[in-house]
C-alpha cells in the first residue's frame, strides 16, 4: 500500500477536508469537489500543511465526470484508498438532488474505482447516524438490490418508505435524506464479498453532528444538539479523519463490510434507556 494515491471526493471543506489530510501518512492525496474556486483554495491548504495534493472537479451525480476524476487520479499513480465523503444534507437540497448526489453518486463512485483497486486497497462511504432511523423493508431492500440498473433514481425515489418525516416533524426532504444514508450502508454490505474476492475492503463511517460548514446553518438548534450527545459537544472534523485513517490502516485488515458509528451517543440515548 505504500504510497499509492489516496482519493477523496467531497474533501474540499469539514470533515472530507481533514480526512484528506490525514490520509497524506498513506501516500499522495487527490481530493474532489464541484466548486473549482474552494477546491483550489484546499488543495492549496493541504499543500501548506506538507501534504501531497493534487485536485480535480468532480461532481459526483455525474457517471462521466467521476469517470474523468478516476483518470486524474491514475495519472498520478496507483490508487490505494477512496473515502467517499461528497454528499449534501437536508438543509441545502431538495429530494431529487439528495437522491443524486448521496444515492447515485454513492453508485457512480463504487462502480468507477472498484476495477482500479488493487489488493489491499479500499472504500470508504461516508453514511450518517441519521440512516439508522431509516428501516428499509424487505420489500424496499430488494428495490435496492439492482443499483446500477438505468432507472434507479425512479426506483428509489418511488420506493421511500421506511422513514415517516411528518411523524418524526421533520420536513418532507428528510426522508430522502435519512433513505440516502440508509443506503449507503446497505450498498457498503452489499458489495461486501465483491471487494473480498480481489482482496479489498469496504466499508462506511457514520457520523454524527460535528462542526463542519453544512451544520453551521442549524446555529438556532446547536444548544439541543449538544444536548442530545453523551459529552454536549459537537464532534471535531479531526477526530473523524483519525477515524478514517486508522480504520484504513492495513493492520485492521479484518475490517470490512459494516457501518462504524461515530455520534458522540447520539443513537443510543435516542433510542436506549440509560441507567443511571
Amino acid at each position: 500500500m505504500a504510497r499509492r494515491v489516496q482519493v477523496v471526493t467531497g474533501g474540499t471543506s469539514g470533515m472530507g477536508l481533514a480526512t484528506a489530510k490525514a490520509l497524506a501518512q498513506y501516500g499522495p492525496v487527490i481530493i474532489g469537489g464541484r466548486n473549482e474556486r474552494r477546491l483550489a483554495d484546499a488543495v492549496q491548504a493541504l499543500k501548506d500543511s506538507g501534504v501531497d495534493a493534487h485536485g480535480a472537479r468532480l461532481d459526483v451525480a455525474d457517471l462521466d465526470s467521476v469517470r474523468a476524476f478516476a483518470a486524474e487520479a491514475e495519472k498520478i499513480g496507483p490508487v490505494g484508498n477512496v473515502v467517499h465523503a461528497a454528499a449534501v444534507d437536508m438543509d441545502n437540497a431538495d429530494t431529487d438532488t439528495i437522491i443524486r448526489i448521496n444515492v447515485i453518486g454513492t453508485i457512480n463512485v463504487a462502480e468507477t474505482f472498484y476495477p482500479l483497486l488493487e489488493e489491499g486497497g479500499s472504500l470508504a462511504n461516508y453514511s450518517s447516524v441519521t440512516g439508522y432511523y431509516y428501516r428499509p423493508s424487505r420489500e424496499e431492500m430488494g428495490r435496492w438490490a439492482n443499483p446500477t440498473s438505468p432507472d434507479f433514481f425512479s426506483i428509489f425515489k418511488e420506493g421511500m418508505e421506511g422513514f415517516d418525516a411528518a411523524a418524526a416533524g421533520q420536513p418532507e426532504e428528510a426522508t430522502a435524506y435519512f433513505g440516502s444514508k440508509s443506503f449507503v450502508m446497505f450498498y457498503t454490505r452489499a458489495n461486501t464479498a465483491r471487494f473480498g474476492a480481489k482482496g479489498c475492503r469496504v466499508f462506511s463511517v457514520a457520523p454524527g453532528s460535528f462542526m463542519t460548514p453544512m451544520l453551521e446553518h442549524q446555529a438556532a438548534n446547536f444548544a439541543s444538539i449538544k444536548e442530545g450527545t453523551a459529552f454536549k459537544r459537537f464532534g471535531d472534523p479531526d477526530e473523524m479523519a483519525r477515524l478514517f485513517a486508522y480504520l484504513l490502516d492495513p493492520k485492521v485488515a479484518y475490517l470490512t463490510g459494516c457501518d462504524v458509528l461515530m455520534d458522540g451517543g447520539k443513537f443510543a440515548l435516542s433510542t436506549t434507556p440509560q441507567l443511571a
